[in-house]
């Protein structure tokens, strides 16, 4: 017995000096993509990664030297090593400080997931790195440095932006007669795109990374256009600019793939981007404030001149709020966060745009009751209405986008299942919430120019946004959502995935991944507002 005691208080102090560990199913989402799903390794309030699946999410080859008790990652001619219990890991050439000691658990090498969220490993690896603890969300992106890539067809020329860091040099040539090449030395993109636009101007673009630097080639409809490349700041970006000849004829009626530059100037090509403004929503009560009437060059007429002069008003509409959450999906994350961050990045991408201004019906994590949405929009004159959600099923394997319009009756029990969950929201406004609009109903009802509009803008939304996200399209489908009836304007809801799956909860945290969303959106938004000749008027509906 007494010589069992030595070993006993041996174990008794290796369990104090190593804290249990256990393992924590996280999601990682890879370059705007999801990637894979990792069990991580929680010990109290910290998270760690086994080097073997460390090595497979950046792309590395792992050792583990036993006798040494080190750990080597080799990536992109680089080395990092790091010892087990060690405080100190060597990264390249440079000596860096852990967060966290590296562990070994069950012949396993742990390293804390907080040293791969380090600018030392970032350096080396080409990737930053975030992780979230609460939702369980590892996010790693490339370092790229050109990109992304958008495009949108004018009528009378396509515009093509490709988004550059400081201090990268670009040169453009002609190669043939129908293909320009725009090589940037030392450019890092973080996917390939190759895009078929076929609109008459231009037939392809295709960018793509080359061994020493990035290339964009713009393959032309017709030989002999005209063209232009200028630069500009805020944030840096070359504009590639080529004119329809008139042999093309206008423009096919077709949705654009992808969401247009800001609205440049014709003069000055050193102007920057025009500041980001979202509209405050006006107080319940009062009168709604009107924003100042940009300045525009003169007109002829001025009842003329207020006609042309003014934008398009978009009202985008963040669903839920404060004590209303929305959906909650597996990992807590909710719908309420999900459908402001959204509905900022569309009214962003919108704002650049000369041609719109955009309200939010909230621009925090307010509770707003759902008539107030719509009475906000309808005194801001809006010309649009766009409410953002994230959908919820009982089946978890359900997946995807959709976009709805309004219809007394659903397009489906899903819809209508839908449509009761949305409006379900009343019981928190109190009685009296549905007697708000109700003289009104059939009155909107009987608006079918809202109603066309509304389902010809969500089958343009739902179509650009499939070629930008893989996410499963489900369509365009109706139903009854209170937030849409009141909607003096064409109205449109957009259910972005579901929360309750896996794949698409992932997906919609990852902020890279929202930026695809808003840019489909917004292509969507714009090839409507071009039907509607809104780009050539730069005005709102007459």
């Amino acid at each position: 017995m007494s010589k069992r005691l030595p070993l006993l208080a041996a174990f008794l102090a290796c369990l104090a000096l190593c804290p249990p560990s256990r393992a924590e199913e996280i999601q990682v989402m890879k370059s705007g993509k999801y990637y894979d799903k990792y069990d991580a390794y929680r010990v109290e309030d910290d998270f760690y990664l086994a080097a073997k699946d460390a090595a497979q999410i950046y792309g590395a080859r792992v050792s583990y030297h036993g006798v040494s008790e080190k750990v080597l990652l080799s990536l992109q001619g680089a080395k990092v090593a790091l010892r087990i219990g060690g405080s100190e890991a060597l990264v390249g050439k440079r000596k860096v400080e852990l967060p966290l000691k590296t562990l070994l658990r069950q012949n396993r090498a742990l390293i804390p997931i907080a040293f791969f969220e380090g600018e030392a490993f970032s350096e080396v690896s080409g990737f930053d790195t975030q992780f979230n603890p609460k939702t369980r969300l590892l996010t790693v992106n490339l370092r790229s440095s050109a990109g992304p890539l958008r495009w949108f067809t004018y009528p009378d020329h396509t515009r093509i932006v490709l988004e550059l860091k400081d201090g990268l040099a670009y040169k453009a040539e002609k190669r043939g007669v129908r293909t320009l090449d725009i090589g940037i030395p030392r450019g890092v993109i973080e996917w390939s795109e190759k895009v078929e636009i076929g609109d008459g101007v231009v037939d392809v673009i295709h960018l793509r990374q080359e061994s020493k630097q990035a290339r964009l080639s713009v393959v032309l409809t017709g030989e002999g256009a005209r063209w232009s490349l200028r630069e500009f700041e805020g944030p840096r970006r070359l504009v590639l600019d080529i004119v329809r000849p008139a042999s093309a004829g206008p423009p096919p009626a077709r949705a654009a793939a992808e969401p247009p530059e800001d609205a440049l100037e014709k003069q000055a090509p050193a102007l920057a981007a025009p500041e980001v403004h979202v509209s405050e929503a006006p107080p319940k009560k009062d009168a709604p404030p009107v924003k100042e009437t940009p300045k525009a060059e003169p007109q002829a007429s001025g009842k003329e001149e207020t006609s042309a002069r003014r934008k398009v008003r978009v009202a985008i509409d963040p669903g839920h709020g404060g004590r209303d959450s929305g959906a909650v999906g597996r990992r807590k994350t909710l719908e309420k966060d999900l459908n402001l961050q959204l509905a900022k990045d569309l009214a962003r991408l919108l704002e650049e745009e000369e041609v719109f201004d955009v309200l939010l019906t909230r621009q925090a994590d307010t509770f707003l009751p759902l008539s107030d949405r719509s009475k906000t929009a309808n005194e801001w004159g809006a010309d649009l209405f766009i409410s953002m959600h994230c959908n919820a099923h009982r089946v978890r394997s359900e997946n995807g986008y959709e976009i709805y319009f309004l219809s007394e009756r659903a397009s489906d029990p899903e819809a209508e299942r839908l449509a009761e969950f949305e409006n379900s929201v009343l019981s928190l406004e109190g009685e009296g919430a549905m007697e708000d609009e109700a003289a009104g109903l059939l009155y909107q009802l009987a608006r079918n120019e809202y109603i066309n509009d509304a389902s010809e803008l969500a089958a343009l939304m739902a179509k650009t946004l499939a070629r930008r996200v893989d996410l499963s399209n489900r369509g365009v489908k109706q139903a009854s959502f209170y937030v849409l009836r009141g909607a003096n304007a064409p109205a449109v809801l957009v259910e972005a995935g579901f929360l309750t799956n896996s794949k698409d909860e992932t997906k919609l945290e990852s902020k890279k991944y929202r930026r695809k969303i808003a840019e489909g959106l917004y292509a969507g938004i714009l090839e409507f507002a071009r039907r509607k000749d809104w780009l050539e008027r730069k005005g709102g509906k007459r």
